[in-house]
């Protein structure tokens, strides 16, 4: 210790470094085992900071080897952080850590059943049919939950949290709430979904950030979802919230507001409710395009013998056409209508044209053309007929025809949910710094809402 340590007579200010990062390093790794107690035992009591500022994590580890109390070495690690990198995240001895290990372990909205179809899409497919994130659920493959994940043990988790930050970019994945005093290590790589805001950054003068549900329940008491906000209604709870002038307590500046994606289905009937006038005009197309189909099929009398299954089918052949109208949708082909991912609004075209005339063939029944094939006395006409006789009596034709009416109801369903979710959001605070915490740009190739179109940046209602 002297080599590292010497009294300054002149100022009073007692032992303090004059060596390197350099010759600290090497001294965690000469000193023998006694020397190195000593100098954990002046680290725990707060008297060696100066020298642990120098040290690395491997240096650290080897200096927590020698005490051997389990709580101790939590503390030399905490003491460590603080020391070496607390001023960048605000990071205190009471600070908590949460370490993230996968995005896909992250807590769902409560309840999370409720939630599947918004926060278990992954890709552009998974948005669009809704049944895809409920199989992998029911497979096992996807294991949600509504609770955090179980943290790391106490003496693990401090130690993570510095061998992280020297990692390249380790800062990056750091990120610590100065509402709730909570730092969050998030796992390496942009996060899956970057319309599920994580994070946010307040205020423009003040690089400190907050978990956005933290800002949500400071603004109307929402903790995690947005409900008393949308109870409120969007333009009183704006008003409301300028009212109550949300402020930045350092530089007392007002927040902005914006708006962003339900993440259940609670809220997302609560965000319906809210923008009834634009439902009901979508509701007053649905059924527009629905009578008109209805009066087609009455008149080429299609509703005999299968009545309530036909009308299900127009119903959402209705809806699906009120959408091809919306302003929504032709905004969504346009922005990504000159990039590469217009091949997804092919392959979704494809698909569904293909289980609509198949679908046809469920109401095409052969009562229904049996005069035509006798007045036309056709040999081949009539073979077909007698085959497609055959077929629709038959118990693998039954369930083929009707395995057929369910795949068109699901497909459609899946693509009414997945505009109504992009639809109708719900007030947050607005971001106003830099992405952070493993969220990536608007328009990233990798969220499958950007690339149907239809993320936040697509205002379109």
């Amino acid at each position: 210790l002297p080599v590292v340590m010497r009294v300054d007579a002149d100022d009073g200010l007692g032992p303090r470094a004059s060596s390197s990062s350099s010759s600290s390093s090497v001294l965690a790794t000469s000193l023998p085992a006694e020397e190195l107690g000593l100098l954990s035992g002046l680290l725990l009591r707060g008297e060696g900071f100066n020298i642990c500022a120098g040290l690395e994590p491997a240096d650290l580890a080897r200096l927590a080897c020698v005490n051997g109390s389990v709580a101790r070495r939590d503390d030399l690690w905490r003491a460590y952080f603080v020391l070496r990198w607390g001023s960048e995240q605000g990071a205190s001895q009471s600070t908590e850590v949460r370490v993230m290990r996968s995005w896909f372990e992250e807590a769902w909205p409560k309840p999370w059943p409720l939630a599947a179809g918004f926060c278990g899409a992954r890709s552009s497919l998974d948005h669009l049919f809704w049944v895809l994130p409920i199989i992998r659920i029911l497979l096992r493959i996807d294991k949600p939950t509504d609770a955090p994940p179980p943290p790391l043990p106490p003496s693990l988790m401090w130690q993570v949290v510095c061998r992280v930050r020297t990692q390249p970019h380790g800062a990056e994945r750091m990120a610590r709430c100065f509402l709730c005093d909570v730092m969050e290590v998030a796992p390496p790589g942009p996060a899956p979904q970057h319309f599920r805001q994580r994070w946010t950054r307040p205020c423009a003068s003040c690089p400190r950030l907050a978990h956005r549900a933290c800002l949500e329940h400071q603004m109307l008491g929402a903790p995690g979802d947005a409900r008393a906000i949308v109870q409120a209604g969007i333009g009183q709870a704006v008003g409301r919230i300028t009212a109550e002038a949300l402020k930045c307590p350092d530089c007392c500046k007002e927040y902005q507001m914006t708006r962003r994606f339900a993440e259940s289905l609670p809220e997302l009937l609560f965000a319906t409710m809210l923008e009834w006038r634009w439902v009901l005009r979508r509701v007053l197309v649905m059924l527009a395009f629905h009578f008109w189909l209805h009066s087609l099929a009455v008149h080429y009398s299609m509703l005999d013998g299968l009545g309530s299954e036909v009308r299900i089918l127009i119903l959402f052949t209705a809806t699906i056409m009120s959408i091809s109208v919306s302003q929504r949708f032709h905004r969504s082909v346009q922005m990504i209508w000159h990039t590469q991912n217009r091949w997804h609004y092919f392959k979704v075209f494809g698909i569904f044209a293909v289980i609509a005339y198949l679908a046809v063939l469920r109401v095409f029944q052969p009562a229904r053309w049996k005069e035509a094939v006798l007045a036309a006395q056709l040999p081949w006409l009539t073979a077909l007929h007698e085959a497609q006789t055959v077929f629709y009596s038959s118990d693998i034709g039954i369930v083929a025809l009707s395995t057929i009416s369910w795949l068109y109801v699901l497909t459609a369903s899946g693509l009414c949910f997945c505009f109504w979710k992009t639809s109708l959001r719900v007030p947050t605070v607005a971001d106003v710094g830099q992405k952070h915490g493993g969220t990536v740009p608007r328009g990233s190739s990798r969220c499958g809402l950007c690339q149907l179109g239809l993320c936040l940046d697509n205002t379109g209602m």
